[in-house]
């Protein structure tokens, strides 16, 4: 994809670019300079949370965040149950989710930015639980209903997201907006931990016929919250030519071109997809990992696999706190050496991974006894899982703060936009490689052919910032 060239400046242009460059520059060393001197202060969740109206979104991201991990579990199971166990259709699962997610983010962002960001949020909440209560008739029908209503909740998903994301510097001053995205990247890692280890006994105690009452009511519990958020003013009147089609293209058309011309965005946004790729692929082997080498039985594995990803999460969390706590006001060079180290533990848990086929094989020839055997594969897969969840976090925080940071109120909707785009889009290919390759190969190859690559590329560009200055190569 080629984006279209910035436009020749006149003087005058220059000079007012210059001068919004010196603003940004001033309110940088602002936030470092408060950043060093009430770090106490303000580097808290407490203090964070003490803003009533981030409270209000935070209780809400909690419900959503939760019946979105649930949902997961579930639509496993389901397609386990009445439809058979195959590494493929949970590849066309993820498909039905992020097709919507490739079509209409980017534009939806910039109706984000036209609209007020309580209705936006509240309804849509409301819209994904009546999707989920269509779920037994969609079921009935076969699977294209199925996949349908997965289809569905994802396009309604996709005006949730920029505007949920949107609504945060929004409520929250630009000195705590790295502890803030910390607190809310530790709730969604914490509901990785709890939304996938509830998943297995939600169906057991609601069953898997009538469980979807419970995730609708999540929702709903979010949509509650959201109206505690307050009325937040859209970021952008409407243009003179309204919410018009080829109006709606030019300001998205503008989300573009400033992503193009600001490096620093752009390349934060690669490294969230090439992280984002990675997660949802492994998602998918992780199924297929669970049933190889833990439960033989698919049914089984179509629901114990949850367990694994909420490990993941355990690490997630703590990292998020962690990274919250000890990099606000940070410099960008030490957030990017977080962020490439990130990549390089992710890559080695991957490694480390495709390596429990031949222990397996060397502790068979000990003649341990088959509890024992299993015993070891589980805490060897649950240790790597949750470095590798430690690792995500140190790559996520730091870089969705720059973008927080560098990005101006009026073009956080339409940038918002063509960031989860780009994340949607890029995650597809990998999605149908691991979905169709761990059918060929085995999900021990397929975990061997992703971590080499990510490995080299953390470890390159770990060396590169860590060169003494003189030994640097020029670049822009």
């Amino acid at each position: 994809m080629s984006f279209p060239e910035p436009p020749m400046l006149t003087s005058p242009q220059r000079a007012q670019d210059a001068r919004a460059e010196i603003v940004d520059i001033s309110d940088e060393l602002t936030h470092l300079t408060e950043a060093s001197s009430a770090k106490q202060k303000l580097g808290t969740f407490a203090a964070v949370l003490q803003n009533k109206p981030f409270l209000a979104l935070w209780l809400a991201q909690v419900f959503s965040q939760l019946a979105d991990r649930i949902i997961f579990v579930v639509f496993i199971a389901l397609i386990v149950k009445h439809f058979g166990a195959s590494d493929r259709l949970n590849s066309y699962l993820y498909i039905a989710f992020t097709i919507p997610a490739i079509l209409l983010t980017a534009l939806a962002g910039v109706f984000v930015d036209r609209w007020p960001l309580r209705p936006v949020l509240v309804l849509t909440n409301v819209l994904r639980a009546a999707l989920v209560a269509l779920l037994p008739m969609g079921i009935g029908h076969g699977k294209l209903h199925f996949y349908a209503i997965a289809f569905g909740i994802s396009a309604v998903t996709q005006f949730f997201v920029p505007a949920e994301s949107s609504t945060i510097p929004a409520v929250v001053p630009k000195s705590q907006l790295l502890t803030a995205n910390s607190l809310f990247v530790t709730t969604m890692m914490a509901s990785v931990i709890f939304g996938f280890a509830l998943g297995d006994p939600l169906i057991g105690l609601f069953g898997i016929q009538q469980v979807h009452w419970a995730i609708a009511s999540l929702f709903l519990m979010s949509a509650f919250f959201v109206l505690g958020v307050g009325r937040i003013a859209p970021h952008q009147a409407k243009s003179e030519g309204g919410s018009s089609l080829s109006g709606v293209f030019q300001e998205l058309s503008e989300g573009v071109r400033y992503v193009a011309r600001t490096p620093l965005v752009w390349q934060s946004i690669l490294k969230l997809a090439l992280l984002f790729s990675g997660v949802v692929a492994l998602c998918i082997l992780f199924v297929s990992y669970t049933r190889t080498f833990l439960y033989p039985d698919p049914a089984i594995a179509s629901r114990k696999f949850a367990y694994i990803i909420a490990v993941s999460g355990v690490g997630m969390a703590l990292s998020a706190m962690m990274v919250g706590q000890r990099f606000d006001g940070a410099s960008i060079k030490t957030r990017l050496k977080l962020v490439y180290f990130g990549f390089s533990v992710i890559a080695l848990g991957l490694l480390m991974l495709a390596m429990v086929e031949p222990i397996s094989g060397w502790l068979q020839k000990e003649m341990l006894t088959q509890q024992s055997l299993f015993t070891i594969k589980l805490t060897h897969t649950c240790l790597w899982a949750f470095l590798m969840g430690i690792a995500a976090a140190a790559v996520a925080i730091p870089l969705q703060a720059i973008l927080h940071e560098r990005i101006p109120a009026s073009m956080r909707g339409k940038v918002s936009g063509v960031q989860f785009t780009v994340l949607s889009t890029s995650s597809t290919v990998p999605v149908l490689l691991a979905g169709v390759g761990v059918e060929w190969i085995g999900a021990a190859s397929m975990l061997s052919c992703m971590g080499w690559p990510l490995l080299a590329f953390g470890l390159i560009n770990l060396m590169r910032l860590s060169w003494p200055k003189r030994l640097k190569p020029r670049h822009s």
